[in-house]
């Protein structure tokens, strides 16, 4: 990538910046943050838009709520209550050695304001590093806006990476499919398709605070 002086005028040019974080350099998209970060935007407003992994969350310590713990804890936002189990379907409550109910934890999910507590992959750290200064720019740009979706493994449309699975799945060949572990964990994905209705309804958004 050559910082022209044609590229930065395509860049301060453009309402909307849209850039993968998985297939794009990390010196491109370092400079084009930097650039949108420093630059005079006078009044219009510009769109900054990265695509990311969770991959930049997945080694953060996880939030447990004590079940039984007064609502409202650490700032948590009340949760709708569960419907109750039918008489004789509860499951019986594991007990200590004193024979005391052991206090379940329950996970809490994260929110848009914990992005400070986010610790990657180390594979993963430029990509932080990208994200925590996109994220930095709006508080010397106003006109910026920026979004960073961390989204899941994306399939479909020639994204090969669930190929041989589906593969494997649509012909039953084998039978059981094979997994990783005891097979407890949740793999967050997205269709190649959704990600881009996403992008596309914030683009939408951007252009309505342009006109």
């Amino acid at each position: 990538m050559e910082r022209t002086q044609e590229f930065r005028q395509s860049i301060l040019g453009s309402d909307v910046i849209i850039y993968d974080l998985l297939t794009n350099k990390y010196e491109e998209v370092d400079y084009v943050i930097k650039t949108l970060k420093t630059a005079e935007l006078g009044s219009s407003h510009k769109t900054l838009i990265l695509l990311s992994s969770v991959m930049t969350w997945v080694n953060t310590p996880p939030k447990f709520k004590v079940e039984g713990a007064e609502e409202g804890a650490e700032g948590e936002e009340p949760e709708e209550a569960e419907p109750e189990a039918a008489e004789g379907e509860g499951e019986q409550p594991e007990l200590d050695a004193n024979g005391e109910p052991i206090a379940k934890k329950k996970p809490i999910y994260f929110k848009e304001s914990d992005y400070h507590l986010r610790v990657p992959d180390e594979n993963y750290q430029q990509m932080k590093t990208l994200e925590t200064l996109a994220m930095s720019s709006v508080k010397t740009q106003p006109n910026l806006t920026v979004h960073v979706l961390c989204s899941g493994i994306r399939y479909g449309l020639g994204e090969g990476r669930l190929y041989d699975l589906f593969k494997a799945a649509w012909l039953q060949n084998p039978r059981a499919l094979s997994y990783a572990g005891k097979g407890e964990n949740l793999i967050p994905t997205i269709h190649i398709n959704d990600l881009g209705r996403l992008v596309r309804r914030m683009v939408q958004a951007s252009a309505c605070k342009t006109a």
